[in-house]
């Protein structure tokens, strides 16, 4: 999605693990975009608040805490802040909830939804050759992890109807992400284009 706040514009694309996010974001770094990525500033109060981000039940119960004293759209409360203080080009990376999206939506405006898709078993190796340390090391792992972004990381799975799935349908354009880096990348910009244009 883009937001256009004064005269800058916002770019935040979505999909599920392993759909290309990080490819896109460091794409977008290229073309002069300056990008925040909620799982930074996650990993930023965590290290605030002296919990590794790899011990599953800390990190998990600081996150039911702070959502329950601040919100469930706590991460894009920070992400605005970060807005507000970048320049013409910005991407936000990493949106995962309704509660989040609805927040950006109330405070910013003309606001564009970029999804990227790709197959479960091909997202599944791009993780697997990826090897960042919290990745998953099964199929099993990630198919675990698949639900859970599917709910935007909340516990209950009613909480699935507020998850990036509902973001996805809602897009405003939609990347198929099954072929190669550089057709990504041609896609992605072609998108860029666009909604540069609609924003003058």
């Amino acid at each position: 999605m883009i937001f256009m706040v004064d005269n800058r514009i916002v770019v935040t694309v979505v999909g599920l693990p392993g759909s290309g996010k990080s490819m896109a974001a460091d794409m977008l770094k290229t073309r002069g975009f300056e990008v925040i990525e909620l799982g930074d500033i996650w990993r930023e109060l965590l290290k605030k608040n002296h919990i590794s981000r790899f011990d599953p039940k800390g990190t998990r119960e600081f996150t039911r805490r702070i959502r329950q004293r601040y919100g469930k759209d706590v991460y894009a409360r920070y992400a605005l802040k970060k807005v507000r203080k970048k320049r013409h080009l910005v991407a936000i990376m990493g949106v995962r909830s309704t509660y989040e999206m609805d927040y950006l939506k109330k405070h910013l405006k003309n606001v564009y939804i970029i999804a990227l898709l790709a197959p479960i078993n091909m997202r599944y190796a791009r993780l697997k050759s990826r090897g960042k340390p919290e990745d998953p090391k099964t199929f099993k792992d990630f198919k675990w992890l698949n639900t859970r972004e599917k709910r935007g990381f909340m516990k209950a799975p009613s909480e699935e109807k507020h998850g990036v799935m509902h973001i996805i349908k809602d897009a405003d354009y939609v990347i198929a992400n099954t072929a190669t880096v550089s057709r990504l990348e041609e896609n992605l910009m072609k998108v860029v284009k666009k909604i540069k244009g609609a924003g003058r």
